[in-house]
């Protein structure tokens, strides 16, 4: 997938989560952040979807990846 694309699908994800935030669609987002190496979005989507469901596995793994990757402060 280019560039474009991905920016296209984040912008759709965008317009989704404003109108209903999910769990699913946070996660999704967060996963395109990072194949974009946008660590720092892709942390505080993490932790979002986290916020609803504390436990989702795969979620926890996604932020767990890029917390190590995001440059520190």
């Amino acid at each position: 997938m280019d560039d474009q694309k991905y920016i296209e699908a984040v912008e759709e994800l965008t317009r989704a989560i404003s109108f209903r935030p999910d769990l699913h669609m946070l996660h999704l987002r967060a996963a395109f952040y990072e194949s974009m190496m946008d660590f720092e979005s892709a942390v505080r989507d993490c932790e979002a979807a986290l916020c609803l469901e504390p436990t989702h596995l795969d979620t926890i793994d996604l932020w767990k990846s890029v917390k190590k990757l995001q440059p520190s402060k």
